[in-house]
């Protein structure tokens, strides 16, 4: 059984998937496709590791960027299967 997982922000906006882009690349975030388990996107995000997440959090907090444009989903995928799930930002 092989088992990963990432972080993913998605975009409404490819305005503001590229002014993320931007913030979060000392996070070494990765331009991804939106997978299609989330339906509700313009078709790009921006994955990250668990060793970076907290810290790209905090600085889309702080950005301009208005939240209502992305949303945080933890996914994970076990062999074939790919899983996602919502998380708040704030949290």
């Amino acid at each position: 059984m092989t088992e990963q997982a990432y972080w993913l922000f998605a975009f409404d906006s490819p305005h503001a998937a590229i002014a993320a882009q931007k913030l979060l690349a000392t996070c070494g975030a990765v331009v991804m496709p939106t997978l299609r388990c989330i339906t509700a996107s313009c078709g790009m995000s921006l994955r990250l590791t668990d060793a970076r997440i907290e810290e790209a959090k905090q600085i889309m907090r702080d950005s301009v960027i208005d939240p209502a444009l992305y949303r945080l989903y933890r996914v994970e995928r076990v062999d074939a299967e790919t899983r996602c799930m919502e998380h708040p930002i704030s949290e």
